[in-house]
């Protein structure tokens, strides 16, 4: 059985395909305590040599654990390999499977952090059937050219890859590695991998040497695109960080087949892309520096005060750790209002803030960001926040925050954003309740003494 802090396996599960199977948590347990091992079991300690993906799938093939929407044995081998990987997920996110805690890093203010992240997998969409989000349910195109960083294959510079699907079973291969040492890229590697072609070249041999000499880049972006392919939108975990409040999107399950990982070690003394020159637009090093930011700051501002007919608005660059929105995002800018004079005759004016972290974190991760764009961008949307709150009511403050709250209830789904209103009413009863409860004691003795009086 699962402890108090364990939430049982659902008993009934919509996969992506559109397949919907049961699960037993009975015996998925009793399954993973024979394989993984447990306290005073078989197993317990043991380094296995086969890959943790095919050990999840070793669980779920075990008697009773899987079965049909009619209640008919279900072997996982048939199975998608995307269907397959949620059901990895919630065998984790029920603590069925052991996983240890990720060590990770805040996105926004590079605070460390130990996660579990299966842990905080929002499970409702699977559970309800809610698996019909345009951009998070969106199935991956096998039939198209992926675009990748330029790659030789053969004796062509090939720039796209196509996948095919793939069931556990023809994945298997690449399910079984265990993760130890370095990758070796086979054509039987290639085949369970699923990629079909790089380019035009479709021969598995070719492809396979073609990957073991790729760049990283290229090799990243076709591990990218695997995870794609294979992971649903929805495997993702949000940790809020306890410093910032930034959202950390984190890989559900955290063992995976492909690792985001060069296939090969960086060579001693290699230097630092970021740090060469001539490094691509983007790169922290084509970022301005501080002060070459402040000073587009300024005089994007001066144009936009001007023309919205604004001033008396203090203008700040904040090269700390950028605030978040209520959703964890990091912000690129803010605005805060006026404050009129305290008891001390120290009135505040109206601030616009302007996160030079943040600029520099979106120039890195897109090399088409358009910085100057996206600073004139910022300095009006703050200023139309200023003008909003002169006229004493702000629009867009308030599409903003129901925006946050659209985006939360596409991934929570809409039939737990429901339960959890119902549990935070009756919580809040409770606490009602718990608070007031001597006075209705003593109105309830108040009352029967009146009654009694009454009655002489």
């Amino acid at each position: 059985m699962p402890s108090p802090a364990q939430r049982p396996l659902p008993d009934q599960v919509h996969l992506p395909s559109g397949t919907v199977v049961r699960l037993s948590d009975t015996a998925a347990r009793a399954e993973a305590a024979a394989i993984f091992g447990a306290p005073g079991g078989r197993g317990g300690g043991e380094r296995s040599s086969v890959g943790r993906c095919a050990r999840d799938v070793q669980v779920l093939a075990g008697p009773s654990v899987l079965a049909d929407a009619r209640g008919a044995p279900l072997d996982p081998l048939d199975l998608p390999l995307a269907d397959a990987h949620v059901l990895r997920a919630l065998l984790a996110s029920a603590g069925v499977v052991p996983e240890a805690p990720g060590a990770y890093t805040c996105e926004n203010c590079g605070a460390p952090f130990e996660v579990a992240p299966s842990r905080l997998l929002e499970i409702g969409p699977f559970t309800d059937g809610e698996l019909d989000d345009p951009e998070l349910d969106r199935p991956f195109d096998f039939g198209a050219l992926h675009p990748i960083p330029a790659l030789r294959v053969g004796r062509a510079v090939c720039r796209g890859v196509r996948f095919a699907e793939r069931t556990v079973e023809e994945a298997m291969p690449l399910l079984r590695l265990s993760g130890e040492g370095a990758l070796r890229i086979t054509p039987s590697l290639v085949v369970a991998m699923g990629i079909a072609a790089i380019g035009r070249e479709r021969r598995t041999k070719v492809i396979a040497d073609a990957l073991a000499a790729a760049p990283d880049e290229a090799w990243a972006a076709i591990v990218d695109l695997y995870h794609e392919a294979r992971y649903p939108a929805r495997l993702v975990a949000v940790h809020r960080c306890q410093g910032c409040g930034a959202r950390n999107d984190l890989d559900v399950p955290l063992e995976r087949e492909l690792a985001h990982a060069p296939l090969r070690a960086p060579e001693a003394g290699a230097d630092d892309p970021e740090e060469q020159p001539g490094a691509p637009a983007g790169r922290a090093g084509a970022f301005p520096d501080l002060d070459a930011f402040e000073a587009r700051i300024r005089a994007a501002a001066e144009r936009i005060y001007a023309a919205r007919g604004v001033r008396n608005i203090d203008l700040f660059i904040d090269a700390g750790v950028p605030a978040c929105d209520d959703g964890g995002e990091p912000l690129l800018g803010c605005y805060t209002p006026g404050t009129p004079a305290d008891e001390l005759g120290i009135a505040r004016p109206p601030e616009i803030r302007i996160f030079y972290r943040t600029f520099r974190s979106e120039a890195r991760a897109d090399p088409g960001f358009d910085v100057d764009a996206e600073i004139a961008e910022t300095i009006d949307h703050e200023v139309t926040h200023h003008l909003h709150h002169l006229a004493g009511s702000d629009p867009l403050d308030d599409e903003e925050h129901a925006h946050i709250e659209r985006e939360e209830l596409r991934r929570i789904g809409h039939a737990e954003a429901a339960r959890r209103a119902r549990r935070g009413a009756l919580s809040d009863l409770a606490g009602f309740a718990r608070a007031t409860w001597p006075v209705w004691v003593i109105a309830a003795v108040g009352t029967a003494l009146a009654w009694c009086e009454g009655g002489r």
